[in-house]
């Protein structure tokens, strides 16, 4: 039954993107515009397809008939796949006539490529896991279903959902978390079909794919796609497109390439803040192309109509569109400070560029040595072979573009924040770039380092390999249901048992109000609650909750009935919540044993923590 479930998402994720390729060929149609090759058609299609459906997406949530606004949305995108369905199925076939037959390197290629993409895609059907996704990619869509559409201060986090959380959004909206992450691992198989179409411009198609297939093996890559539940990877999709639309030949320095690279460019700069770094880089590229004010201007106008409901929805709320970075600025009454600062931590906005650690993160060798995981490792691949690029990309036409918008993006993100894993939009584009790279060794006869790059590569499939297995193959016993899936949970999903805990004792109190929870990672709980952590709660101000009567009157206010804590209160807090404790203010409901992590998950070390649930004493108990 799990490998048929399997099977069936598998198809409705194929659906889902046949249907967006079907509505974008449908645009592309009208405004007569044709890619170069079948195979970048119908991937430009494809992103402007996924643009429109999230544009839609924005509208459904306003009228707050999200669920049955879904379900009219699936009917739409079946209507554009019968119209346009001839269409796509004459590209696709033109597709596989091109592509085959190919050479027994290239088959082989093609296997092992279809062989990754289909461990990842069972891993993504696990339960759900990542860390940041169970504190706010997937909390924050599920409480916009059960509560509606309005602004959450008290998980600050958010304010940073950009546009393609609206597809994590959409598959929970139909009934299915798995769905949800099948369309995360969709934007990852459209990023890697995109970087062997970029990649072919300028190398064989032996080297398109074995670039294509460390793609996909590299860690921070496949973690993306198969379990973090993070929808980043649709950034590098995006951001891939627009660098394809403006190397096209056919429409090179029109007013419609312009147009369609920025549409496409709102797709990046929508979904994350420092994605506006990764669009002033592609505005640098055309601008530096080209030469042309009127296209850059009409690239800028492209990218702010499909990129600015983030940050419109924001600001109308808030009054503030990049929430909460100028909030102490625009209204410093509103600052609460000590979370502020949390989250410039968090986001590394808060750490000054060292200009010594530039090039090596430019080149994605940048590491945090605190805090090493996939979510930042890229591999020395492109840093080992930089000095290729600069005489093997001048020789190529369209070089510019590339070189460009990976320059002013990585050193724009270096400044804005130094985190490592926010470069993975632009790692398609320089894994391109070293194809290129790769490609001119070959044709210059440098054996000596054509036979380096080679190992190099090999040695990097290797390792990749192994740590895809090592990864993945308990999410894949899950999924297949060779596994329990609450044992799964309770061995892998953080604060896990805590959310059970709290579900059970507070399970019988329906109507008893919110419960003041300390939990990072809140999917797992099924009662009302706000979250009280200072450092991602905007609602939690140490400044101003100092008291007893402070504390008194907020839980008055956010209709707080319960306090769990597990095991203490958060340090800048904890003084008059103890002191409520010790004078009768908040009275013992239940104490719970459980286990869960201590440090990073990754280390796996267990403890056991005890959870304490609490009742607020009403003012007539009082």
């Amino acid at each position: 039954m799990a490998l048929i479930h399997a099977a069936l998402l598998f198809a409705a994720v194929c659906g889902f993107s046949l249907a967006a390729a079907s509505l974008g060929n449908f645009i592309l149609r009208i405004w007569r515009l044709e890619m170069e090759t079948d195979a970048q058609h119908l991937l430009i299609g494809a992103a402007l397809g996924v643009l429109s459906i999230e544009m839609l997406l924005f509208g459904i949530e306003v009228t707050q008939q999200i669920r049955t606004g879904c379900f009219v949305l699936l009917g739409l995108l079946f209507i554009f796949l019968l119209v346009e369905c001839r269409s796509i199925a004459q590209r696709c076939v033109r597709i596989l006539k091109v592509a085959f037959p190919v050479s027994r390197v290239d088959r082989f290629l093609l296997i092992i490529i279809g062989i990754v993409l289909g461990v990842e895609f069972l891993a993504c059907l696990a339960p759900l896991t990542g860390s940041d996704a169970l504190n706010y990619h997937f909390p924050v869509q599920k409480l916009i279903l059960e509560n509606g559409f309005h602004p959450n201060y008290s998980l600050s986090l958010s304010f940073f959902c950009g546009q393609h959380h609206l597809l994590v959004l959409f598959g929970l909206a139909l009934g299915s978390e798995k769905l949800a992450m099948g369309l995360i691992f969709l934007g990852g198989v459209l990023t890697a079909l995109s970087l062997a179409c970029l990649a072919s411009r300028w190398s064989s198609s032996t080297t398109a794919l074995s670039i294509t297939l460390l793609f996909l093996l590299t860690p921070v890559v496949f973690w993306q796609i198969s379990s973090s539940g993070a929808p980043d990877i649709w950034m590098a999709f995006f951001a891939s497109a627009a660098v394809i639309v403006l190397c096209q030949s056919k429409i090179s320095g029109t007013w419609r390439q312009a147009l369609l690279a920025g549409l496409l460019t709102g797709g990046v700069a929508g979904a994350k803040y420092t994605g506006c770094v990764v669009a002033a880089g592609l505005a640098a590229a055309i601008a530096t192309e080209y030469r042309s004010a009127l296209n850059t201007l009409l690239l800028c106008a492209g990218s702010l109509f499909t990129g600015i409901w983030p940050y419109l929805r924001n600001f109308i709320w808030t009054g503030d569109p990049i929430f909460p970075f100028l909030t102490k600025t625009l209204f410093p009454e509103r600052v609460n400070l000590f979370t502020l600062r949390a989250l410039l931590a968090e986001t590394g906005a808060s750490q000054s560029g060292n200009l010594g650690q530039l090039i090596p993160f430019v080149f994605f060798a940048g590491i945090r040595r605190n805090s090493l995981g996939f979510w930042d490792f890229f591999g020395p691949l492109v840093f080992a072979l930089a000095p290729l690029l600069i005489p093997a990309l001048g020789s190529f036409p369209k070089w510019r573009v590339l070189a460009v918008v990976w320059g002013v993006s990585a050193v724009g993100v270096f400044y804005a924040s130094g985190l490592p894993r926010f470069l993975l939009p632009i790692f398609p584009i320089a894994l391109a770039c070293t194809a290129v790279g790769i490609d001119f060794s070959q044709k210059s006869g440098w054996k000596t380092t054509n036979r380096l790059a080679m190992g190099l590569a090999a040695l990097l499939f290797v390792m990749g390999a192994a740590g895809l297995v090592m990864y993945c193959w308990k999410p894949i016993a899950t999924a297949i249901g060779v596994s329990s899936e609450v044992s799964y949970l309770e061995q892998r999903r953080p604060d896990y048992q805590e959310a059970k805990a709290i579900n059970q004792a507070l399970g019988g109190y329906a109507k008893g109000g919110k419960t003041l929870v300390f939990l990072r990672h809140m999917y797992s709980l099924d009662v009302p609650f706000v979250n009280g952590d200072p450092t991602t709660s905007w609602l939690i101000n140490p400044d101003l909750l100092r008291t007893r009567r402070d504390w008194e009157v907020f839980f008055q206010r956010e209709g707080i009935t319960f306090v769990a804590r597990s095991p203490s209160y958060p340090q800048a807090i904890e003084a008059p919540l103890t002191e409520m404790e010790a004078k009768g203010d908040l009275v013992p409901l239940a104490h719970l044993t459980v286990q869960d992590f201590r440090g990073m998950r990754i280390e796996g070390n267990r403890v056991e923590i005890p959870v304490v649930i609490l009742k607020v004493k009403s003012s007539a108990e009082q």
